[in-house]
């Protein structure tokens, strides 16, 4: 039987261009199912307007973004996705029986056994552990397996103009997937992601593409999609770049003596809250071996009646800059755990 704790000390185991790059070429390829077929984009205000920014500020073909938003509508699967993710909605319990299965730890150790030479290189490169690497390439994309098959164009534009809740946020990637597809000479309307825009077996957002994708193999381009050396140094990069510490403890499983004095302080922000010895004097107790340091506490359920609990360090807070989901980060770690102990059969 697998073990359940996380301790997982892991012992164990932007912008280039200023002028128009004459490949990027305008295609549309929304469907009418999953499209809103009223008017098109380039009716709104704020659409020209967008067009005339990008114009005046990175010199963008504006006839090309008049040609896509002419032909672009409103994709209202995009929207109901963002209003029903699963990371949300599911309780832990079903959501890991998502990713936390017997074929995605087998797949994750294939994957580290073919890619270990860039797994070792990427440990002393970025130190970054290899387990929580493959893990979070299995849980975006069962190792690149599903990177998504919608035009990414058309769901940023459908973020951007109609998700007033994170208008700007997508914006600002539609904005970085603009600048990224004419650096790369991708044609738009043919570059697939996910329902949000995330793009390549890491699913990272345009704007991460841009500023922390790495040329991991030194082929001359950065290839999300096809190449698992430039996922693994790309992931690692991301990581380093938000503060993972190697080798370092991200979660150990918790006792809570009396769950009614601390509930307002479980699964409360991004950062650890309490050193050890001061969540012992709120009675929440470490069940394994745990290291100094500030923590936070993480609830979750393990089942519909179960409420489990961790204390969560700075790794583990990490990952949730990746996805800020505490399930998320948590069958992240889990799956990291599993793949580290099979590694070697």
């Amino acid at each position: 039987m697998y073990s359940r704790v996380l301790a997982l000390s892991l012992v164990l185991g932007l912008y280039g261009c200023s002028t128009v790059n004459n490949q990027v070429e305008a295609k549309t390829t929304a469907t009418a199912t999953e499209t809103i077929q009223t008017l098109p984009y380039i009716e709104l205000p704020e659409v020209r307007q967008f067009i005339d920014d990008m114009g005046s500020k990175h010199n963008y073909d504006r006839e090309l973004l008049t040609q896509m938003f002419t032909n672009t509508y409103k994709r209202e699967q995009v929207i109901t996705k963002s209003d029903n993710q699963p990371e949300v909605l599911v309780p832990y319990h079903k959501y890991r029986a998502n990713f936390i299965d017997p074929v995605r730890v087998q797949q994750g150790v294939a994957f580290a056994k073919r890619n270990k030479q860039w797994l070792d290189k990427v440990e002393k490169d970025y130190g970054v552990d290899w387990q929580i690497i493959v893990a979070l390439i299995g849980v975006e994309t069962a190792y690149g397996k599903v990177t998504g098959n919608r035009d990414v164009f058309t769901s940023l534009t459908t973020l951007s103009f109609d998700y007033p809740r994170r208008g700007s946020y997508f914006k600002s990637e539609l904005e970085a997937y603009l600048l990224l597809a004419r650096n790369q000479g991708w044609r738009l309307g043919e570059t697939k992601g996910s329902y949000s825009g995330a793009l390549g077996m890491v699913q990272f957002m345009p704007s991460n593409y841009m500023k922390l994708a790495v040329d991991y193999d030194q082929n001359g381009r950065v290839d999300l999609w096809g190449s698992e050396a430039d996922a693994i140094g790309s992931i690692a990069n991301y990581l380093r770049h938000h503060g993972w510490k190697y080798k370092q403890i991200a979660a150990v499983t918790a006792r809570v003596d009396k769950p009614e004095d601390v509930k307002e302080l479980v699964n409360k922000g991004r950062a650890p809250l309490h050193t050890m010895n001061e969540w012992g004097a709120k009675g929440v107790w470490a069940t394994t071996n745990y290291t100094a340091g500030k923590a936070g506490l993480i609830g979750l359920r393990e089942s519909e009646t179960e409420l489990d609990y961790w204390l969560a360090y700075d790794n583990f807070f990490t990952i949730m800059d990746y996805n800020p989901s505490r399930r998320y980060a948590m069958s992240v770690l889990e799956l990291a755990n599993r793949i580290a102990q099979h590694e070697g059969d």
